[in-house]
């Protein structure tokens, strides 16, 4: 919610790019509930193919959001965020095209196209121009919290989309979603009068080695690889198993519940973590969480009420996680480095998104027992990060205070 401290421009440029921003990533989560399903009948494809569509876009969106960062210093934001969406219809029309034509060699193609089509650092970078510092968080929490929100909607549509549209449809609503931005970037968002490299929200070259060398930095890192390994990992396989039981077109029942249950119990953990200290054990608890919920998976994959249990314990652990993670992390890097140690950390989370993709795909020809045991392993040895990671000192003194 965008409150009084907000000037007008700053209140329309955050209004402004959280409807671009979410718009985009609606129509990534759109596909995510449903490609797999499609996917795997398209004729050769084979299940590491289908989880190399699914993750792709995330090596090609790690790979660009930090030059088109540091591009955009150079000739201004308006121009690369309006390539890069225009970038990103091409990849959605590609992949709509391949989804018609069954062809699964084109829609990996269109899906790298996709993240070509990286925006992230660019908006990063836009609001820091659009705003005071004393209110930027407050800004980009808005822009989180309408990703958010995206996602929920995605999850529940793009199901109910592909059953009455097929695939093709749910990259074509995709393409419309980010044409519909394009006028507003060209005619709407308010421009910078002067475009500043921003230290405390966009990376900087010569403060990549301080991160690297910070080693509770590199866990943050190394967590959110995971989670996002996870999340594409869990709707590469899951959606398989569910298919067992239920048309596609049902499916947003389950991801509503799951959406549901997820954000019920997100916000009593995010508060008990953020204004009780406790982050550390919230996290330990949420990753205990996504571990019981693989061994579910394990268990009970030819079961539908289990199965259906399953996914919704792995959600709740997902959105545990997810707010408090950037959070954390912020806490941990000095003020000028802050930039920096976003777009690693943002790197991670896209490098994660194509790992989980692609090794849940070529795990799949063993089963779906396969695919949990692996995310069980690696999931446990996040798990043992965070056990040895030292908490920031501003969350040592809150607990001091209680």
């Amino acid at each position: 919610m965008i409150d009084k401290d907000f000037t007008p421009v700053e209140k329309k440029a955050t209004l402004g790019l959280s409807a671009i921003f979410s718009l985009r990533m609606l129509g990534l989560f759109l596909v995510l509930p449903v490609l797999s399903i499609y996917a795997h009948d398209f004729p050769g494809a084979t299940s590491f193919l289908v989880g190399l569509a699914i993750g792709a876009y995330g090596l090609t969106q790690a790979f660009f959001q930090i030059p088109y960062g540091l591009l955009s210093d150079k000739i201004g934001r308006i121009p690369i965020l309006l390539f890069s969406t225009i970038i990103f219809v091409f990849g959605s029309l590609l992949a709509a095209y391949a989804s018609l034509q069954e062809n699964i060699y084109l829609l990996i193609a269109g899906r790298f196209l996709q993240g070509m089509g990286a925006v992230s650092s660019v908006v990063i970078a836009l609001i820091a121009d659009l705003t005071r510092e004393e209110i930027r968080t407050r800004a980009m929490a808005t822009i989180g919290a309408s990703i958010g929100m995206a996602f929920a909607f995605g999850m529940v549509l793009g199901p109910w989309i592909a059953a009455h549209f097929g695939l093709a449809g749910v990259f074509g609503f995709t393409a419309i979603l980010a044409l519909i931005s394009i006028p507003y970037i060209i005619w709407g968002l308010p421009k910078p009068k002067v475009i500043v490299h921003h230290e405390d929200a966009e990376f900087t070259g010569s403060y990549l080695g301080t991160v690297l060398k910070d080693k509770n930095l590199l866990k943050m890192d190394f967590g959110m690889f995971v989670l996002h390994m996870g999340l594409t990992a869990v709707f590469t396989s899951a959606p398989l198993i569910l298919k067992q039981f239920m048309d596609v077109g049902d499916l947003w029942k389950v991801y509503l519940v799951m959406f549901l249950v997820g954000l019920t119990l997100m916000v009593p953990s995010t508060i008990i973590a953020e204004k009780k200290g406790l982050i550390k054990e919230v996290k330990i608890v949420a990753i205990l969480i996504l571990i019981f919920s693989f061994g579910l998976f394990m268990e009970f994959e030819n079961q539908f009420v289990p199965a259906i249990i399953a996914i919704i314990v792995y959600f709740t652990g997902f959105m545990m996680l997810e707010p408090i993670m950037p959070s954390l992390m912020s806490r941990y890097a000095k003020p000028q480095v802050k930039g920096t140690a976003s777009g690693v950390f943002n790197t991670a989370q896209f490098l994660g998104a194509f790992v989980g993709g692609a090794a849940a795909g070529y795990l799949l020809q063993y089963g779906h027992k396969a695919v949990f045991i692996f995310l069980g392993i690696i999931t446990f040895l996040w798990l043992i990060t965070v056990l040895t990671l030292e908490m920031p000192v501003s969350v040592k003194e809150k607990r001091i205070k209680k």
